[in-house]
């Protein structure tokens, strides 16, 4: 686990090697080792210093998250850590040079192991990263770095890194002072050493007699603003409950403001409370398990004779796919309607690496290797050695039916072709093939080179050979996969349209666009639900939601008045945010309220309040959810919580929809929704499967289940 060899000059070198990945990881019982390691070497009159290093080929990722999860109270995650905080804190005071030789990355509970160190040195490794990212899985440094690292640069971009979950390449962090110096690999272990037998009297600055270090002050002028103003931005982009940055701020406030010893104290209790909490297991397992779940494994040989890529449609998700595809490296030809279309098509994909390009996420010879993958036409026998094609045109049966025998009349026979709809059943559009086992619904999400999740749809005759190869091209453009069964919306146009169906018929009682937009973004969601109404464009939602209703459509709209708003929104001429009217106005001042909706939707007596809205929208997707399970669109309840959070922004401190259930426990929510189904309707009834949980005390993540998916 820490292998020590003393060399003859008296430098200790201290090696780790913990877990069973590529990656050090940092449990318990590692902790517990670093502990008794540390003790020998202070103990040991014939070590002169120490470097600490690693046997992998990485520095340290971080703790055990497996372990974390399992913690219930306070004292657990303290025990978990305790040694550890113990082990760097004697290691900095134990009178010897001690250097972090960082052969790799150092990440979180790694980066605060080196932090422990009196000088960082780094392998010149331009994939090596160095920062404390928990905050990004809802958790917070737990070892020291809220107290190390403002010490050492300061609060505010300490503080800014820490709130962000921001990491840094080796030169990033040699310019910021996470690390002091860059040297080749092969010179790591002598330049640590060397350094260390030449400073023989190394303290951390903190640990110097009368060390301050204003820009570290919580209570200058600047750091005091900085600390109020931070505690405001996170919170308008994070949501109530999103525990994180309260502790992380109360952290580095509180701690900041006392001597090092007491700060550790302060951030352990900030950390332990935090790691004990419900919003933060929820957010580590929907984060970091939810993206690895389901996720299939890589079939190699259909990987190798995948090679050419045709692309129906260029429009806005047609040319995002053709885009996404060419940069995965495979050979691409996009088809439209005519030629001159095709060559319209051609110049959006080019602005597309234009803007990846000036977000510096793609280099310009990058693009023109894109490019030079990439061709766009309007003569389907450019795709008749295509090994795979997605369709991406209009949203009707009748005109993807048409593409489709075009498309029969030139591909293989055995060529996979899956439609990117949103709406209609795969199993009806496979009805425009002969063989429909050859036809997979791939649902992208737009922007498709931005977003990270596609819905893989099959039907009950689609073919293993069509769901592997959509597996291995979601694998190819690296996307989150989820696989749902056929239905009337699938699983994320399921619930996105139940949300829709129950913010329109809040807006019919009366409740303003405003009250519904502020509950949701409280709750932590990025835009609010009345917002995307008009982000939607009102005559485009009244056909999408149009098209929801009928056989089949979801419990959760049955009772609401969609169709009837949306009528109403477009008779008095509000067609959304690009036509400036919605059911907010858009000014070159920007948005406002409409005087006019309060005339078209009066409120009454009766008019529901914010928590009456809040638990409305919230529960209309979780009940939508667990029928979802139910049914069997979905395997796992992981599986539909990595969906809602990655395809419609919902809040991943919450989990997800079947997450909030956990969260905020099932008997409270089926009291809720049998409370709304008197109110309301026969939409929030309680499913029995949820109404069993309730009785049983049992949620959807119960006995490690997260470990299970992953």
């Amino acid at each position: 686990m820490i292998f020590v060899e003393t060399r003859q000059d008296g430098i200790a070198v201290a090696k780790i090697k913990s877990g069973d990945g590529p990656h050090n990881t940092l449990d318990k019982a590692f902790n517990e080792r670093l502990l008794a390691v540390v003790k020998e070497l202070a103990a040991d009159e014939d070590v002169k210093g120490v470097v600490l290093a690693s046997a992998k080929d990485t520095f340290a990722a971080g703790g055990d998250l497996d372990q974390l999860l399992s913690v219930r109270a306070p004292a657990e995650a303290a025990a978990i850590i305790a040694p550890f905080t113990a082990a760097t804190r004697a290691l900095e005071t134990m009178g010897k040079p001690v250097v972090a030789a960082l052969n790799g990355s150092a990440l979180g509970g790694g980066y605060e192991l080196a932090l422990a160190a009196h000088r960082r040195i780094a392998a010149d490794r331009r994939d090596a990263r160095f920062g404390l990212p928990e905050a990004g899985l809802g958790l917070m440094p737990g070892a020291g770095g809220t107290q190390r690292l403002p010490r050492m640069i300061g609060l505010q971009p300490a503080g800014e890194m820490i709130l962000a979950g921001k990491v840094l390449d080796p030169k990033e962090a040699l310019a910021a002072g996470l690390v002091d110096a860059i040297v080749p690999g092969e010179a790591l272990i002598e330049e640590a050493a060397a350094w260390a037998l030449g400073n023989p009297g190394a303290q951390q600055p903190w640990d110097v007699k009368r060390f301050y270090l204003a820009e570290a002050d919580p209570n200058t002028v600047a750091n005091r603003a900085w600390v109020l103003g931070a505690w405001a931005r996170q919170r308008s982009r994070s949501g109530r409950d999103d525990k994180a940055v309260t502790h992380i701020l109360s952290a580095l406030h509180h701690g900041l403001e006392r001597s090092f010893d007491a700060g550790m104290a302060i951030e352990t209790r900030e950390f332990s409370k935090l790691a004990a909490s419900p919003f933060a297991r929820a957010k580590v397992r929907t984060l970091f398990y939810g993206p690895k779940a389901g996720q299939p494994k890589k079939d190699d040989t259909i990987a190798a004779k995948l090679k050419h890529l045709g692309v129906v449609g260029g429009g806005t998700m047609g040319n995002g796919i053709a885009f996404s595809a060419a940069r995965a490296g495979l050979r691409v030809t996009l088809i439209d309607v005519s030629a001159q279309k095709a060559m319209e098509a051609q110049d959006r994909i080019k602005a597309i690496g234009e803007r990846q390009g000036k977000r510096g996420r793609l280099s310009e010879d990058g693009l023109q290797d894109i490019l030079g993958r990439l061709s766009t036409t309007h003569d389907y026998a450019s795709l008749s050695d295509a090994d795979f094609v997605i369709e991406a045109v209009f949203e009707r049966l009748d005109v993807k039916h048409d593409v489709y025998g075009k498309l029969e009349a030139v591909l293989g026979p055995d060529v996979t072709v899956a439609s990117n709809t949103s709406s209609i059943l795969i199993s009806e559009l496979a009805k425009g093939f002969k063989d429909p086992s050859r036809m997979i619904g791939m649902h992208f999400f737009a922007p498709v080179e931005v977003m990270k999740l596609l819905e893989i749809i099959r039907t009950p005759e689609t073919s293993e050979r069509a769901l592997a190869e959509a597996h291995v091209v979601a694998a190819a453009l690296r996307k989150t996969q989820i696989t749902v069964k056929d239905g009337k919306g699938f699983y994320t146009s399921r619930l996105v349209s139940s949300l829709t169906a129950e913010t329109l018929t809040l807006l019919s009682e009366g409740v303003s666009p405003a009250v519904i937009d502020n509950t949701m973004i409280d709750m932590g969601f990025a835009v609010g639900s009345a917002m995307l109404v008009d982000l939607t464009k009102i005559p485009l939602l009244r056909d999408i939601m149009e098209s929801m209703t009928g056989p089949g459509m979801p419990r959760s709209m049955e009772g609401t008045k969609t169709t009837e708003v949306l009528d109403k929104l477009l008779a008095a001429g509000r067609e959304g945010r690009d036509a400036t009217r919605g059911v907010y106005d858009y000014t070159p001042e920007g948005q406002k309220a409409w005087p006019g909706m309060a005339e078209l939707f009066p409120p009454t007596e009766k008019t529901p309040g914010p928590d009456e809205v809040r638990t409305r929208l919230m529960n209309t997707q979780s009940l939508e959810a667990v029928r979802c399970i139910d049914e069997g669109v979905f395997d796992t309840p992981l599986g539909a919580d990595i969906a809602s959070v990655l395809g419609w922004g919902y809040p991943a401190h919450l989990g997800g929809p079947l997450g909030y259930i956990d969260v905020h426990g099932p008997a409270a929510i089926v009291a809720e929704c049998d409370e709304l189904a008197k109110r309301c309707g026969e939409r929030f009834d309680v499913p029995e499967s949820l109404r069993s949980k309730a009785q049983s005390g049992e949620g959807y993540y119960e006995t490690s289940q997260q470990e299970k998916a992953a």
